[in-house]
């Protein structure tokens, strides 16, 4: 489905929704445009209907449609309004989960349940701001443009330099065990990404307080993940009441992958069936 531009009071903002079931929102993190799909795409097929939000910076939502994650809350609001969706649950990813959490916080009465899959909820760590503005701020279509170049001259030696930023094993050792498949998701990861000005607005973005959130939540956390440690776990489960953990046995920040991914898979449909 080809996305959709909607104006609101605070800017344009993208979106996509397809399918014929229960309406769900993914928010998807940093560095994902709207041609990344970490694998979401495939819950039309358990029954759901998909709406996919592009957060401020990404694609074509434009920066002030949310300075900061409540301000996005408010545009998301007015999105569901437009498509007449009173109420639904929240799949927040990575480098989205402030945004996850000040929707659930905010509007309790329009998130049935929120998800975070790897998602941050602790500040941000002051030396990945400043690599990530460095690497990812104006020059970033220059970044992108030399890694997509060398992705497809040497794929081992840029995949295997991303996963030095997201496990905390020997990337060397996690490159060998990749099977066909997850080289493959992770080659179109990385080949679909494209920051914008999105990354540098996500490292600018504070998290709500985390006590404020009624809606049942599942947290899903690898203690391998170098990217978004195993603390933002500990910390979401011991400020929100109705949360409960899953420790991902993944190798990564990639819980989507591996031999726990199908494990991910069931325990997120399981929550998603989950009467509230």
């Amino acid at each position: 489905m080809r996305p959709v531009l909607l104006e609101t009071r605070n800017g344009y903002v993208e979106y996509s929704y397809e399918g014929q079931g229960p309406p769900l929102l993914v928010l998807k993190g940093g560095h994902c445009s709207r041609y990344t799909d970490l694998s979401h795409g495939s819950l039309i097929h358990e029954g759901y209907s998909l709406l996919t939000v592009s957060r401020p910076g990404y694609d074509k939502t434009e920066v002030k449609t949310g300075k900061t994650p409540e301000a996005f809350a408010d545009t998301l609001i007015e999105v569901l309004d437009h498509l007449h969706i009173k109420k639904l649950p929240v799949i927040a990813i990575s480098a989205a989960g402030p945004t996850g959490i000040a929707l659930a916080s905010k509007y309790p009465e329009r998130v049935d349940k929120l998800v975070m899959e790897a998602a941050l909820v602790t500040p941000w760590d002051k030396n990945y701001k400043r690599k990530g503005r460095l690497l990812f701020g104006r020059g970033e279509a220059v970044t992108w443009k030399l890694l997509k170049l060398l992705l497809r001259i040497h794929p081992d030696y840029v995949m295997r330099m991303i996963l030095t930023e997201l496990t905390t094993e020997d990337p060397n050792a996690l490159l060998q065990k990749l099977s066909r498949r997850d080289r493959r998701f992770l080659y179109e990861m990385l080949d679909t990404s494209r920051s914008g000005r999105g990354f540098s607005a996500d490292m600018n973005h504070q998290v709500s307080d985390l006590s404020k959130i009624t809606v049942p939540v599942l947290g899903l956390y690898a203690k391998k993940d170098r990217s978004v440690s195993y603390t933002n776990a500990v910390l979401l489960k011991s400020s929100v009441p109705q949360s409960d953990i899953y420790d991902v046995n993944a190798d990564s920040h990639l819980i989507w992958i591996g031999d726990a991914a199908q494990e991910v898979w069931q325990k997120r449909l399981e929550f998603l069936k989950m009467t509230s």
